[in-house]
């Protein structure tokens, strides 16, 4: 009698842990939303004219970045991260005094795709993330 206790047991145990483990997966999937964001990309526009540098990290807990460009590295503002979309602004020129641009990119895998928008007119993105 005893022994077939011991089997349920086993049994009940081993299809918990079937159950947990794809949500443990999940959770951790759930809790690094960013994973695929964080890192350095190469990013032009598609006529080849501009070059920039996207870094995306974690500082304070919190997604934060760095633009680089012709203009000098400046920090990303109203960074926000909706899925695989990625929005936000820089504004290069001397002292904060210059020019808004408004980037709105999407990730999939080490491939980027977007936008950038500023007051002349818009312009198509691509990058890659540096290995």
């Amino acid at each position: 009698m005893k022994h077939h206790s011991l089997t349920r047991m086993i049994l009940v145990c081993a299809l918990c842990a079937g159950s947990i483990l794809p949500l443990a997966a999940a959770q951790e999937k759930k809790d690094d939303p960013y994973k695929d964001i964080l890192g350095t990309w190469d990013v032009r526009t598609d006529d080849g004219q501009y070059t920039f540098v996207f870094k995306f990290f974690i500082e304070k807990g919190e997604l934060a970045g760095l633009f680089a460009g012709q203009s000098g590295e400046v920090r990303m503002q109203n960074l926000k991260v909706d899925g695989t979309k990625v929005t936000f602004l820089v504004n290069v020129g001397a002292g904060g005094q210059g020019m808004d641009i408004n980037f709105t990119v999407f990730v999939a895998g080490d491939e980027m795709t977007g936008q950038l928008s500023l007051q002349f007119g818009e312009a198509n993105v691509t990058g890659k993330k540096k290995k």
